[in-house]
């Protein structure tokens, strides 16, 4: 086989993925309205990519709480009550069918990056609103954004977000447990907390973004509290034994923002979990070891500097942060935006990455992975950004090489076979008796 390693099994915590090719989370737009229901378009989206060889889907970005739903991307999907579990269940049995292991990546919100649809300042650690600047867009991106700047959506003024208290923080902490509970009823194979670019754990952690005073700001330990906090109460959800990871920004290259090596000390901390175990109410006195993240999916910048995210080149950049970090936290890690199937390969073989996640270029060729394996030609991202100049523009991701992204729904090939038998085989496990009742 030409590309082994490409094709060689990994196993992220107790889930074994037949291949190396992670589909990268993106912001699609599929969903109507903000609903934040599964729908056909969503379902086909995903199943014609896990029909096309990737090893691991992850989801795009799930709004998992209340709060986080009212400050979108325009539109995501929601998992924060029982009445969202129906869609992602058929979500998680569509995947498995078309043969992929799948992970929702969950988010606790926007922060000062949402847009609520009707103007309401979005919840942030500080008062500090988005500032974007063109240098710091791709330069695809920039030139798209000044020859369309009329066809942009119209958004209100870039409100000032309020600053959450702490009885809110709090509060968003213990639903987001909740939806992770949720997600493991729903029949996920893990959950990746959604932390990067920039969105709220990225703020709390970021001396940028926030100017607190109090425990969640100020000293690396106060900052890095929420992001901590989030993890500790979905290890407490899920247990010891379920996968659970983290996508991260390895840097937020802003000034005044955290640097690579604030990012190593923080993944360190996630890495090593707490042994010594938390106390929860109901529980008793004896503590609960906390074990640490099961995998790491690393990206880079925020909303502010985007150009470090959605390169217009093959993310060798990344590729140096994600090695870094890798040895720091001693588990699988997944590194985005490498598309040359001969450039994967060679960083695989050399150890300095796990697992390459693919992003626009299963919008431009979902079947990348099945055409490595048989040796045939591959549609290449052109990297020419107008997937997401669509998101800008209010709308769904369409793709310039490939036509039909984005109406997959209209393809009857990749409906579900009607199952032969039962797929009812949820049973809770041992380490779900403490939230019973």
């Amino acid at each position: 086989m030409a590309y082994e390693k490409i094709f060689k099994p990994l196993k992220i915590g107790t889930c074994e993925i037949k291949n190396r090719i992670a589909l990268a989370p993106m912001n699609t737009l599929y969903t109507i309205a903000n609903n934040g229901l599964v729908n056909d378009q969503v379902l086909n989206y995903y199943a014609k990519r896990a029909r096309g060889g990737i090893g691991l889907i992850i989801t795009e970005c799930v709004l998992a709480t209340a709060l986080a739903s009212k400050f979108p991307y325009t539109t995501n999907l929601h998992l924060y009550h029982t009445g969202h579990l129906a869609g992602h269940e058929e979500l998680v049995n569509v995947v498995h069918h078309f043969g992929a292991k799948i992970f929702i990546q969950l988010s606790i919100g926007f922060g000062r990056q949402g847009h609520a649809l009707d103007g309401t300042p979005p919840p942030a650690p500080s008062p500090i609103p988005l500032e974007i600047k063109p240098e710091n867009l791709p330069p695809s991106l920039a030139k798209l954004v000044l020859e369309n700047m009329g066809l942009l959506a119209t958004r209100r003024e870039e409100q000032i977000p309020y600053e959450m208290t702490v009885e809110e923080i709090k509060n968003q902490i213990k639903e987001f447990q909740y939806s992770c509970l949720l997600a493991v009823i729903a029949g996920y194979d893990g959950i990746e907390i959604h932390a990067p670019h920039g969105y709220l754990e990225h703020q709390f952690f970021s001396p940028r973004s926030n100017k607190r005073t109090d425990l969640y700001g100020g000293s690396f330990e106060n900052r890095a509290r929420f992001t901590i906090e989030v993890f500790e109460a979905a290890r407490l959800a899920v247990g010891p034994n379920f996968p659970l990871g983290i996508r991260l920004s390895a840097n937020e290259h802003m000034e005044d923002g955290f640097t690579h090596e604030d990012m190593k000390r923080l993944v360190a901390i996630l890495a090593a979990g707490n042994p010594m175990g938390s106390r929860r109410p109901g529980v008793g006195n004896n503590p609960i070891p906390i074990p640490g993240i099961d995998y790491l999916n690393i990206s880079d910048g925020s909303y502010e500097a985007v150009k470090y995210f959605f390169p217009d080149e093959e993310a060798f950049h990344m590729l140096g942060e994600a090695t870094s970090l890798k040895e720091v936290v001693k588990v699988p890690t997944i590194c985005p935006s490498i598309h040359d199937p001969n450039n994967v390969e060679k960083v695989l073989k050399e150890d300095k990455i796990d697992m390459i996640s693919l992003g626009r270029q299963t919008f431009a060729d979902p079947d990348w992975v099945n055409k490595v394996k048989e040796g045939k030609k591959i549609k290449k991202c052109i990297r020419c950004n107008r997937c997401l100049l669509r998101t800008l523009q209010g709308l769904p991701v369409r793709c310039f090489i490939n036509p039909e992204t984005g109406f997959e729904k209209y393809d009857e090939s990749l409906r579900m076979k009607i199952p032969k038998k039962s797929l009812i085989g949820l049973k809770i496990p041992d380490q779900f008796a403490s939230l019973r009742g």
